[in-house]
């Protein structure tokens, strides 16, 4: 068998400029850490995105329905106008 490289490695040194393409420019002292989560790590961490999920929905129910409130009390004042004969002077 006849096996090619898939990609050329190419090593950057710090402070060393090179003309090749970079997928990640990162400026600062911060690092990041890729780390491979075991399974019960891989639950509780879904668990959380949906538990904040959850809470989010329930939030924005509970702001539609207080509009909704709102918006049948306004309804029903311009109703009760309407019947009394109330109109704006124009």
């Amino acid at each position: 068998m006849n096996e090619e490289p898939k990609g050329r490695v190419e090593i950057i040194l710090p402070g060393e400029e090179t003309d090749a393409s970079r997928i990640w420019v990162a400026t600062g002292a911060g690092r990041v850490k890729v780390v491979k989560l075991s399974p019960w790590q891989s639950l509780i961490v879904t668990a959380a995105l949906l538990l904040f999920l959850f809470l989010g929905f329930t939030l924005l129910s509970g702001a539609f329905l207080v509009l909704l409130i709102i918006a049948v009390v306004a309804g029903g004042f311009a109703f009760l106008a309407g019947l009394l004969g109330l109109r704006r002077p124009r």
